[in-house]
């Protein structure tokens, strides 16, 4: 045992039921070792799961980053991501953090140079990378098949964070989540989009709207995105999507359309005129209403942690998708277009 990894979880809810504890038992690089959560009361389940298998349990974070974890994942509330990654980091534990990073750029930036100066590990949680859909598509439009991109249009929109998580009362106050879909949803596909097509945004203009939900957050949010080699896009979020869940995007090029998870068939590419379509295969992409992922985050968090490959999302990728986002809240507040970069 002496020669695994010795993590943790700090943050024990729905998203580390999910994704991050079963992945880190299963590694074999692995010993789970220690876990956090400010109220214990609200992870009975997982103590029950986990405390006969030697997992320690503490709601003193001093105390849980002192117990010989050495890298860990921050599965806080999105108010706390910074806080506890930067104390983390300064104990000198690798972390893994969920999204979105941080609610401002200078605590993200903070996060950044502070695993720097430590020499640890910093990566961000950017799931979508993840999905087999996703890594396929990548391929087709980094392959130049389908020439210059014109336009991209994305959607991630489902009914809301209460079908997700049973403590999902934090999603709609604005001290705690910062944003509604603008950020829970809006973060994955403004890291999707520059993930797939290495563009980045230049400008963008956004509105927001709520609609349904009580709270003090958006329920629903568009946005208008200028890209640095001309194209426009759309992202549009929506926690008002009931009965189903849409998290599709299109990408209208010089030579046909890619269309992911918008028809039968999760990839499908129309070539430009008489040349037909073209499906690639691909696993389905993980859903809200899965019990579990198996997405292999983990796994490449702890490689990258020994050493074995670099790290795949770092902070500065994370804090890109962020940089989007807390810009087209700027827009919603000032009602016209922001420009990227923004100031720290």
């Amino acid at each position: 045992m002496a020669d695994r990894l010795r993590v943790g979880v700090a943050g024990v809810g729905q998203i580390a039921k999910v994704l991050h504890i079963h992945e880190y038992a299963e590694s074999p690089d692995c010993e789970l070792v220690a876990m956090y959560n400010a109220d214990l009361s609200f992870c009975q389940d997982v103590i029950a799961q986990y405390e006969p298998l030697g997992v320690k349990f503490y709601d003193d974070l001093g105390a849980f980053l002192a117990s010989g974890v050495q890298a860990i994942s921050v599965c806080e509330r999105n108010s706390r991501h910074a806080e506890v990654s930067i104390a983390a980091l300064k104990a000198g534990v690798h972390v893994l953090c969920e999204k979105p990073m941080a609610l401002t750029l200078r605590d993200a930036q903070a996060m950044i140079d502070t695993a720097k100066a430590g020499g640890r590990v910093l990566m961000i949680d950017q799931s979508q990378r993840y999905s087999a859909v996703h890594k396929t598509a990548r391929k087709v439009l980094q392959s130049g098949i389908l020439g210059r991109i014109y336009h991209i249009q994305t959607t991630f929109a489902h009914p809301g964070p209460e079908g997700w998580s049973p403590t999902s009362a934090w999603f709609f106050n604005k001290s705690i989540a910062g944003f509604g879909p603008l950020a829970d949803l809006g973060v994955h596909k403004c890291d999707l989009v520059r993930f797939l097509t290495g563009l980045e945004a230049v400008k963008v203009c956004a509105h927001k709207a709520t609609l349904e939900k009580q709270g003090t957050v958006e329920d629903n949010s568009q946005a208008l995105v200028e890209f640095n080699n001309g194209a426009l896009g759309t992202i549009s979020t929506s926690w008002t999507c009931h009965g189903t869940e849409d998290n599709s995007l299109s990408a209208f090029c010089e030579n046909g359309v890619l269309r992911l998870n918008v028809e039968d068939d999760p990839i499908v590419v129309y070539h430009k005129g008489s040349q037909g379509r073209t499906v690639f295969p691909a696993g389905a992409i993980q859903t809200n209403v899965q019990n579990m992922w198996w997405l292999g985050v983990i796994q490449d968090f702890v490689d990258a942690v020994l050493g074995r490959k670099p790290c795949p999302v770092p902070g500065e990728e994370g804090y890109k998708a962020l940089e989007m986002v807390i810009a087209m809240e700027a827009s919603i507040e000032s009602g016209g277009w922001v420009s990227l970069p923004l100031p720290v």
